[in-house]
């Protein structure tokens, strides 16, 4: 686990799943220090996904939005994204991320709100199946 300012990220339960919780607003120094810790833990996988609790996130400011559209090639691709606890403003902001992102990337990115961690961790598994059996299908 390593902590961004008020922010914490791992690797989560899977290899490739970034586990984050973010608290309070999400600054560009923040932001850039998420994507190392991306570039860094998923160098060289064919994909992440990515979960966390959102229950405490602030503001995401313009300027991080545009990090994650210039710096997406930094990090494998997200294949999916499932957070817990997210209320609507969470959701919202999330939305405008994750358009960004997919616009960048012609990213295909099933976005996935949950009440709580376990219900988050049935979805990655899911989520999983469905990236192996079409890898199956290649």
């Amino acid at each position: 686990m390593q902590r961004i300012g008020k922010h914490t990220v791992r690797v989560g339960e899977h290899e490739d799943t970034l586990d984050l919780t973010l608290r309070g607003d999400v600054t560009l120094d923040d932001a850039k220090q998420i994507f190392d810790f991306m570039a860094a833990r998923f160098a060289g996988r064919s994909y992440m996904l990515v979960t966390g609790d959102m229950s405490e996130l602030g503001h995401v400011l313009a300027e991080v939005r545009r990090l994650l559209v210039t710096d997406a090639s930094r990090i494998p691709p997200i294949r999916g994204l499932v957070y817990h606890h997210a209320g609507f403003t969470a959701r919202v902001l999330t939305e405008l991320v994750i358009r960004g992102y997919a616009l960048a990337t012609g990213a295909d990115l099933p976005v996935h709100f949950v009440k709580d961690e376990a219900e988050a961790g049935a979805w990655l598994a899911r989520r999983r199946a469905q990236l192996a059996g079409a890898a199956q299908h290649r």
